[in-house]
């Protein structure tokens, strides 16, 4: 009889009081189709996915679901020295697709939307895009590009930073999406694609600061998975501070954590009762 080597991933969903454990990340995540599933993983900066979500791209790539990264920022501000300074977005693109390639996730899997790093904020929304800004169809800012590659990527799932991480860029980044989100799947903007099907769900990872509420989906690997997302993350060779960073990353252990976004739209009726009288 042919030995089956165990799955090296165990997830654990979380639903109220409730603890539902599996090997199988198609159960744990409730995807019916397998062939039609495609994630989208969504960075401010380079290296923030390999610190927050290198273990749940790997068990995607495991599992034969298709995976696309969408880089916002360029890295013109990730310079630890002046010699690199010049030279710091070409440095950086390099680490990057050697960092994902560790991962199994190929070059043209991922994508830039070019965006000044440190410098999101000028560029929440849309508008007419002027000589030298990035743009697509004419036009610039966050909710433009975010809408377009939705549409053209047209994922099943979408997981991006949690918005209580410090750092500027992954706040508008987080906000930006939401609202693109929403964008993508509606009639506006016919130039920027097809508009999408309802997303599955959004995930978010906490990369640098902690969830806003308690995640409900976890995920522990063995030793040598746990290796390949420390070799991810320590491909950022021009970040003098990485060795520090993967030692933290070590400390913590081989988990993953993801919390489940719960859309809460407003409808006037959920407060009706408590205004009777």
């Amino acid at each position: 009889m042919k030995q089956v080597n165990p799955s090296p991933f165990h997830f654990v969903r979380q639903t109220g009081q409730k603890r539902r454990a599996s090997t199988d990340l198609l159960q744990t995540m409730n995807i019916q189709d397998r062939q039609r599933e495609k994630w989208l993983f969504v960075s401010p900066h380079d290296d923030d996915l390999a610190i927050g979500g290198a273990l749940w791209m790997q068990a995607a790539v495991a599992a034969g679901i298709d995976v696309e990264v969408l880089i916002v920022t360029d890295g013109r501000m990730g310079y630890c020295t002046l010699a690199q300074r010049a030279n710091i977005v070409k440095i950086r693109r390099a680490e990057t697709y050697t960092s994902f390639a560790i991962l199994g996730i190929p070059r043209a899997k991922v994508s830039y939307l070019g965006y000044p790093d440190g410098g999101l904020y000028p560029y929440q929304g849309r508008r007419k895009a002027q000589r030298g800004e990035p743009g697509i169809k004419g036009y610039t800012g966050l909710s433009n590009a975010f809408t377009y590659h939705l549409r053209r990527v047209r994922p099943t799932r979408v997981l991006v930073p949690t918005p209580l991480d410090l750092h500027p860029d992954h706040q508008v980044t987080h906000n930006e999406l939401m609202i693109s989100l929403f964008h993508a799947s509606g009639q506006i903007w016919p130039e920027l694609g097809q508009p999408i099907d309802p997303i599955q769900a959004v995930y978010e990872m906490a990369i640098y600061c902690d969830f806003s509420a308690p995640p409900n989906l976890g995920l522990r690997t063995n030793d040598a998975v746990f290796q390949t997302k420390l070799r991810s993350i320590a491909a950022y060779q021009s970040q003098l501070q990485i060795e520090q960073v993967v030692a933290q990353v070590r400390a913590a252990g081989a988990y993953e954590f993801l919390r489940e976004v719960d859309f809460k739209f407003y409808s006037a009726s959920r407060y009706v009762d408590m205004f009777k009288v």
